[in-house]
This record gives structure tokens, sequence and C-alpha cells, in this order.
């Protein structure tokens, strides 16, 4: 039973569906950049969606699901480090064309999705590390993602001020801490990763993300 929560745990919380939570917290926030955001363009909510979704969601799954089909990788999950390497290459590609096009919306939108451009310019970071890493080394993908997430939340959450809803983003990025620590005990239940693998991947994806975000930092 523990197993099959675990699995559905690391399913929900898979790497490639963290930027879809990511968009819905941010734009949660009721901070003065969503508020002025949402009177200059009411429609651009799901536009903006569902061109992230296309892009950080849909084509790494199909591009998982066609190399798994060609027997380029063993399983969908992609347990082995060296078959990761393409794969998170194409997905770095898709990353990438996501932020370069939601750098242009911010400069039409008055710069106002600056700090979530700069959460996507973290993750891109992120995503490029981790790839370094692996051709060296396996570490944990799914708890640099939510960790990142976290730290990208916390950041925007200090900086994005005033905030209407303070008090429900205290409680989702609180909220979000414990999903670290329930994303990293099962990876380690399905003997995904080691204890070291998790705490490499919790420490250089909070750190980084929060930094980058902090200090709005982007190309």
């Amino acid at each position: 039973m523990m197993k099959i929560i675990c699995k559905i745990i690391s399913f929900i919380f898979h790497p490639v569906f963290i930027v879809v939570y990511s968009y819905f917290i941010y734009f949660y926030m009721e901070s003065i950049y969503n508020q002025m955001l949402f009177l200059a363009a009411p429609k651009i909510y799901w536009p903006l969606f569902f061109f992230l979704f296309l892009m950080a969601v849909f084509f790494p799954i199909i591009t998982i699901y066609i190399m798994y089909k060609n027997k380029l990788i063993s399983s969908i999950s992609i347990p082995i480090r060296k078959e990761r390497l393409p794969v998170l290459s194409l997905v770095i590609i898709y990353y990438s064309m996501a932020y370069y096009i939601f750098r242009y919306w911010n400069t039409t939108l008055l710069n106002l999705l600056q700090p979530y451009l700069s959460f996507l310019f973290a993750g891109l970071i992120l995503l490029l590390l981790i790839t370094l890493i692996n051709l060296k080394w396996k570490i944990s993908i799914h708890a640099a993602s939510i960790s990142g997430l976290c730290g990208g939340m916390m950041a925007i959450t200090l900086i994005a001020q005033p905030i209407v809803n303070l008090h429900q983003i205290f409680l989702v990025n609180t909220i979000l801490l414990t999903f670290i620590g329930l994303v990293s005990f099962s990876r380690s239940y399905l003997n995904a990763h080691t204890y070291f693998q998790l705490l490499v991947g919790i420490s250089l994806g909070f750190s980084l993300v929060f930094t980058l975000v902090f200090n709005q930092i982007y190309i």
C-alpha cells in the first residue's frame, strides 16, 4: 500500500508538472503585479497558461513517450542516469522557447510578468545544472523541482508586495515545504535515490531558484 502511495506522489509531483503548479500558485497571488496585469490584459490568463502547458508539459511528455516506444529509453520514469541526457536536452530546448516567448510578452505587458519571468529563468538554469551534474552523477530531479518551486514561490511572496491574500500565500508556502518532505520520502522509499542525492537536489533547487527570483535575475 505504501509503495502505491509513494508512486502516486512521485507521479503527481513529476518534474514536468511543476511549472503548471507554479503558474497556478503565482497567479493565485493577489499581488500588485497581477492586479495591474489583469487590468491591462484581463483575458491573458488562459492564453499564457495554454502556451506554457504546451511547451513545458505536453511536448516533453510526448517526447518521452516517443523515445520510449522507439526503445531509446528503457522506462518512462527514466531511472537510468545515462538515458536522461537526451531527454533533459530536449526539455531544455522546449523550456528555452517558453521562456523566450514569456520574455517577449513581458516587454509588451509593461514588465508586469517580471517576477514570474525570473522564476522561469531560474528553472531554466536549474535544468542546465541538473543536466551537467547528470553527466557524472545521478541527482534527484524530483527533489530539485519541488524544492525549486517552494524556493521560487517564497521569493516571489517577499518581492511582489503588497499581496492582498498574504495569509493564504503563507499557507501555500507552508504546504510546499511539506511537499518537499513527502516527495523526498517517496523517492527514498521507492529506492529511486540515495539520501545524499535527495539532499543535493533539495539544496540546489531551493537555494538556486530562491536566490535568482529574490534578486530578480533573468536574461
